[in-house]
C-alpha cells in the first residue's frame, strides 16, 4: 500500500480501497488467459473464488488466494498491490487530446478541456477563448503560492502582465506567479487556443462546486 508523505497530495484525503477483482480480470484479458488457465497456473485457486473475485462479491480476498493469483500471473504479490493501486485514477489516468472533462463559461466566451482529474492541486489542459474575448487573474482566483505556464497553440493573445505588454503568437509561452495581475485577449475574430498549465490547479476557487458536480462529469462536460 502507499504510504503519505508529508508532502503526498492524497494526505488528508478519503482513499479508495485497492480494487482487486477488477485488476485481476484487466490484467488477466491484457495477458489472454481464461479464468481456468489462472487458476491452473496458481495451483491453489478454485475458478468459483476467481469469478467471484472478479465479480466484486469477495473484496478481501486470503493470503493464500493471492498468491495463488500471483503465481499464475508470475508476478509477486506485492507487484499485484502496486497494479491494483495504479490502476485506480486516483493515482493514474490515461487521456487523449479530447480530455477528460469539458468545462463551460458562456458569458465569457471561454471553454477549458482538461486533461488532467479534477483536483486542487494541478491543472493541465487548454483553454478555447472566442473571437475578440478576454480574461484575467479575475477568473481563477490570485493564489500567491501558484504558478502558472501558458502557450499558445493555435491563434494570437494580445494583453499585460503587471503593466508589461505581451503578445503570444503560436508556440510563444509565458510563465509567471499566482497573485500577478494580467489580462490576455483573443486578438482575433477567431477562436483561439491556449495550452495551460497551473499549480495549484487555477479552477481552486471554485473547487467545491467541481467536488459536488464530479460524480456527472467523467468524460462529459458541464456548465458553469
Amino acid at each position: 500500500m502507499k504510504k503519505l508523505r508529508e508532502n503526498d497530495p492524497t494526505k488528508g484525503k478519503t482513499v479508495r480501497p485497492l480494487e482487486i477483482g477488477s485488476m485481476v480480470r484487466s490484467l488477466r484479458e491484457e495477458r489472454g488467459l481464461s479464468g481456468v488457465e489462472l487458476c491452473r497456473r496458481g495451483k491453489g485457486i478454485d475458478p468459483k473464488t476467481l469469478v467471484a473475485l472478479e465479480k466484486g462479491r469477495i473484496r478481501n480476498p486470503s493470503m493464500v488466494t493471492l498468491e495463488a493469483l500471483a503465481k499464475g500471473f508470475g508476478m509477486s504479490v506485492s507487484d499485484l498491490f502496486r497494479r491494483a493501486e495504479f490502476d485506480q485514477r486516483d493515482y493514474f489516468s490515461l487521456g487523449s487530446q479530447k480530455g477528460l472533462y469539458k468545462i463551460d463559461l458562456p458569458s465569457q466566451g471561454i471553454q477549458l478541456i482538461s486533461f488532467t482529474p479534477l483536483m486542487e492541486e494541478f491543472f493541465c489542459g487548454k483553454m478555447i477563448l472566442e473571437g475578440q474575448k478576454q480574461f484575467d487573474e479575475k477568473l481563477f482566483g490570485r493564489d500567491e503560492t501558484g504558478a502558472f505556464f501558458i502557450m499558445t497553440l493555435i491563434g494570437q493573445f494580445e494583453g499585460e502582465l503587471e503593466g508589461r505588454s505581451v503578445v503570444l503568437k503560436e508556440g510563444d509561452n509565458l510563465f509567471f506567479y499566482g497573485g500577478m495581475r494580467f489580462r490576455l485577449a483573443n486578438a482575433l475574430q477567431r477562436n483561439s487556443t491556449l495550452l495551460l498549465v497551473a499549480a495549484p490547479s487555477c479552477l481552486k476557487a471554485t473547487a467545491t462546486h467541481f467536488r459536488a458536480s464530479r460524480r456527472f462529469m467523467r468524460g462529459g462536460s458541464f456548465t458553469v
